[in-house]
């Protein structure tokens, strides 16, 4: 029986750090292509994830081109970018398919572009039929700029952070899709930029963005013609034009426009209203730990301003330094230090060694000396135990673990994601052994070491604390906290309905 569409998807997804000195290569990538791409990806807890089992239950066909994803970090080589870039151009200029599909987080910076995900779409602009439906997923952090949002006739974000809802929001794009191609209908979208940053007060469970996002979600439901609201809170170590927070809403119709609008200026013009609810208040890292040594359950701590998670280099042994001062437990932490880790790889599984680590990229981020036998030594992936990205294998890279008695501490050439146990477990530590785990993320630990311990986030140094003072922006400005302008609220009309494919 033929497919009732074919339509052509892909990924790229990574999230950029502007204002880290570590570029990110295209070795950074885990990457599929092909039917590889598809059998990889059907069962993950992803945008594309969504999309993949979406169209299967719909009986559709995927086209695939290829899946991309790093770990967030710095500026993406241009020479790495291209090869994505090629790949996925290639296979839409090889056509036969009805419309496209995309898993991308939004925030993609390369050494030359701001937006590679807006070079992106503009390339595939070039290649298809400009009635051609194309849809994408984001992640809430994108940089929703217009000229991202104008090349798409569907976007919608993750209504969750943490995340908890890619899948999700790759089943609302690929539906939106076929009831294009069913129906002919487009969607009339309108964003609004908000020139300000959030600093830290922005999960999706409680406090200021959990109204806003009430107040969206009852307006989708009532039914009156707003099809889809997304809040994008972007990146906050990015610089660019454009850079803020973006409210994105849909009509059903062009009719439905003036109601459209108007929800999403109400909602942009809240969000500056409000603009300094969103400042998280952590306790410093002394304190916790204090508390922590005063009490008998495990504590995981989210170094929240070395977070890998947001580019952070994960340099930085702040936590454990205060933890070996302060606690007597035992302590699990990681470490991004290549140099460190040839120290343990020339001295070999279980020699004694005493090195330096840490401190390598982050300014004011000391090393600190450690010492202890090389437990073991690696090179690969683990697998993510927790809620988010359930399932899925990251790179965890050429890495040794140092132990003593006080602390078995994972070292990595390259900054690894360390908001799941798996990073973890899979590396050959035992987390019953300890009672302090650190990991370099400020929100998504959450979801998969609950069950673990207590978990809370600590003041620390590094490049992903919310101090944008500490940045050098340039291009975003004004932009509050950092300025003070007249707010005015920047509306676009997104690319208008038109009629679908013949």
């Amino acid at each position: 029986m033929p497919a009732r569409y074919r339509i052509l998807v892909g990924q790229l997804f990574q999230e950029t750090h502007g204002f880290t000195p570590v570029t990110t290569p295209l070795s950074a990538f885990e990457i599929e292509r092909g039917q590889a791409m598809l059998s990889a990806n059907a069962g993950a807890d992803s945008v594309l994830g969504g999309i993949l089992r979406t169209l299967q239950a719909q009986g559709c066909e995927a086209v695939p081109t290829l899946a991309a994803r790093a770990r967030p970090g710095g500026r993406v080589e241009d020479s790495a970018y291209a090869v994505l870039r090629q790949g996925i151009l290639e296979a839409a200029a090889a056509g036969g398919f009805d419309a496209i599909a995309l898993c991308l987080h939004g925030c993609m910076q390369t050494v030359s572009l701001d937006s590679a995900e807006a070079d992106l779409l503009a390339g595939l602009r070039a290649i298809v039929e400009p009635d051609m439906p194309i849809v994408a997923g984001f992640d809430l952090h994108a940089h929703a700029v217009p000229a991202l949002l104008g090349q798409l006739d569907f976007a919608s974000a993750y209504k969750t952070n943490p995340h908890a809802d890619a899948a999700e929001t790759g089943l609302r794009v690929a539906g939106q899709l076929l009831h294009m191609l069913d129906t002919g209908q487009r969607p009339a979208g309108i964003s609004v930029l908000v020139p300000m940053l959030t600093r830290g007060n922005d999960e999706t469970s409680h406090g200021p963005l959990a109204q806003l996002h009430a107040r969206a979600l009852a307006a989708v439901r009532a039914g009156a013609g707003i099809l889809d609201v997304s809040l994008f809170n972007v990146n906050p170590f990015i610089d660019g034009a454009g850079v803020g927070q973006t409210v994105l809403a849909y009509a059903r119709t062009a009719a439905d426009l003036p109601r459209t609008r108007a929800l999403a200026t109400e909602l942009a013009q809240a969000l500056w209203d409000g603009r300094d609810d969103y400042v998280h208040d952590l306790p410093d890292t002394d304190a916790l730990l204090e508390r922590h040594a005063r009490s008998s359950r495990r504590l995981i701590v989210g170094d929240f301003g070395d977070r890998v998670l947001a580019g952070g280099p994960g340099d930085s042994l702040h936590v454990l330094q205060r933890a070996l001062a302060l606690t007597p437990g035992r302590i699990a932490a990681i470490v991004t230090d290549p140099e460190a880790l040839r120290v343990c790889q020339q001295a070999g599984a279980g020699a004694l060694v005493n090195l330096q680590a840490g401190g390598r990229y982050s300014t004011d981020c000391q090393p600190l000396a450690v010492s202890g036998h090389v437990a073991a030594l690696g090179d690969g992936t683990f697998r993510n135990r927790g809620a988010f990205m359930r399932g899925a294998t990251l790179r965890l890279g050429p890495h040794a673990v140092l132990r003593n008695e006080r602390y078995d501490l994972l070292i990595t050439q390259d900054a690894v994601m360390s908001q799941d146990p798996g990073c973890y477990l899979d590396a050959g530590i035992d987390l019953d052994a300890v009672d302090l785990i650190v990991v370099k993320s400020g929100y998504h630990f959450k979801l998969a070491f609950a069950d673990m311990g207590d978990c809370a986030c600590a003041e620390t140094p590094g490049l992903t604390g919310y101090h944008p003072e500490r940045l050098p922006f340039d291009l975003a400005r004004p932009l509050y906290p950092l300025d003070t302008p007249a707010y005015r609220p920047q509306i676009i009309e997104l690319r208008p309905p038109r009629a679908a494919r013949g």
